[in-house]
């Protein structure tokens, strides 16, 4: 119950071996506090009875074992630097090993790492459970390089593999590239490459697939990137057909694993990453490859038409009925403004009696205001109707990416358009109610302030993305305009042609 101030009272008035009974289903109370976490009381028993951690619990297993397996890392941390000194002759191997998987399976990799170094023939044991060992473990997880002190565990795995005379064989090693490569897992990936570089050319002899096709197949951008820096190997990996036929192409063509898909919000959002994984894909492959037909007689295009007609359906339906509900609050907005523009009284234009400006000044803040937020939210209405309305070519060939790319500009518009309408607000009153105090404007000001300021607040992931999204895509286009320019001027300066020129 996490008393600890009672426990210590307890503990104090209690004899060594009071806390050595084992009531609960065969735990002790130190075992309870392993099982919980409890990491307070766990030392104020320590310090009353220092033999408690060598005292098994249920299963027949030790406090240390009790607290990794329930994914407590600071205990497990606290008993295993309380024990290390004596773990080695005091519990069999067969405890280490369950031990140390349990270590990996709950991400406690400070252990796991420090077991290794210590007994590194624990590269070569195997899970009772599922008989995994431990690199084939950790590549079936999803790491990524800010997980805490995983890379430390990889490291320490491939050191003792290497002290390790009794290493794992061809298939144990290909199987857990296979395994990282499927759920992302580079850190695996980059220390096979550099204790196994034969093995990026491995084909799985089952589908007949290589590590750039499972890339592919599975969307693991962060692998595809790897691989493609691996040199030219890309291009001899380009080259295999997998047992259906398929080549790198009809594999991005396919619909994505429903791993690759879990968590997706929308349909459009998924069909949008689809086209653009297709379309990245198709970069890489020669042009012979993108008509090239599998065992069902589909090009990679038609496979990717075939696959995704269901889900494309549904993303431009959904992205249609987004952009229509857009436009009605677009019309809303534009038709407040020309009624505030066509409503507005104008008289004694040279007034003096305005808050902060003159009127005339209001009036010029007003009518540009106005105008601003009209021409904004004209200009949404335009990208949210040209979304709405597909243009005249085949309903297949309707990209929701393009689709998606007009809601966010109308969306951008929008935003925009709701802006300057603060500043019609706020001059608008004042022209109206011209007995207003010079802090009304300002207080107004704040608030509107304010209400932007919770929103990117709120909405920061999304506006950061977005801005990076269109900083990278007008780099990429400028440095790849710029790319052509200076190729072109070279040839352009060169004397033969000059000579031709002149001559002709």
């Amino acid at each position: 119950m996490r008393k600890t101030n009672f426990a210590e009272m307890l503990v104090d008035s209690m004899n060594v071996q009071d806390l050595e009974n084992c009531k609960a289903e065969g735990n002790t109370a130190f075992c309870l506090a392993a099982i919980t976490g409890n990491l307070k009381i766990a030392e104020i028993m320590l310090r009353k009875n220092s033999g408690l951690p060598w005292i098994r619990g249920q299963k027949d297993m030790l406090p240390i074992q009790l607290a990794s397996s329930a994914g407590h890392i600071p205990m497990t941390e606290f008993l295993f630097q309380a024990l290390q000194e004596d773990l080695h002759n005091s519990i069999p191997f067969q405890d280490l090993v369950k031990l140390f998987f349990f270590a990996i399976n709950n991400n406690i990799y400070s252990v796991a790492s420090k077991l290794l170094e210590r007994y590194p023939k624990l590269v070569v044991a195997k899970e009772n459970n599922v008989g995994l060992t431990p690199l084939q473990m950790l590549a079936q997880l999803s790491l990524f390089k800010e997980t805490i002190g995983h890379q430390d565990i990889v490291s320490s795995l491939f050191k003792g593999m290497e002290q390790e005379k009794e290493s794992l064989n061809n298939v144990q090693l290909s199987k857990a590239m296979f395994d990282a490569a499927k759920s992302g897992n580079i850190v695996i990936l980059e220390f096979l490459f550099k204790y196994h570089p034969y093995l990026l050319f491995e084909v799985d002899s089952r589908e007949q697939r290589n590590l750039l096709h499972i890339a592919i197949l599975y969307r693991q951008e962060t692998v595809y990137r790897l691989i493609l820096n691996q040199g030219d190997s890309k291009n001899v990996m380009i080259q295999l057909v997998d047992f259906e036929g398929n080549n790198v192409l009809h594999l991005a063509g396919k619909l994505a694993q429903p791993e690759a898909r879990f968590g997706l919000p929308r349909t459009y959002v998924l069909m949008r990453k689809e086209e653009i994984w297709f379309k990245e894909v198709e970069k890489i492959v020669p042009p012979a490859m993108q008509t090239m037909r599998n065992k069902d007689g589909l090009t990679p295009k038609e496979l990717f038409y075939w696959s995704h007609k269901e889900l494309h359906k549904e993303s431009i339906a959904e992205t249609t009925a987004l952009a229509n509900t857009l436009i009605v609050v677009a019309t809303l907005i534009i038709t407040l403004g020309i009624s505030i523009f066509v409503t507005i009284p104008i008289k004694d234009i040279d007034s003096t009696t305005t808050p902060i400006f003159r009127k005339k000044t209001w009036y010029t803040i007003f009518f540009l205001s106005v105008g601003f937020e009209t021409c904004f939210c004209a200009s949404s209405i335009l990208f949210y109707a040209s979304a709405i309305f597909p243009p005249d070519i085949e309903p297949k060939d309707q990209s929701v990416h393009v689709q998606e790319k007009k809601i966010i500009f109308g969306s951008l518009s929008l935003f925009l358009s709701g802006g300057t309408m603060l500043t019609t607000i706020i001059s608008g009153a004042t022209l109206i109610f011209d007995f207003l105090s010079n802090w009304g404007p300002y207080f107004t000001l704040g608030l509107g302030l304010l209400v932007f300021v919770v929103h990117f607040t709120l909405d920061y992931t999304l506006w950061s993305s977005i801005v990076t999204h269109f900083v990278l895509s007008f780099s990429k286009v400028a440095l790849e305009k710029l790319t052509r320019l200076l190729w072109t001027i070279p040839k352009s300066m060169d004397p033969i042609s000059l000579c031709q020129t002149r001559k002709a």
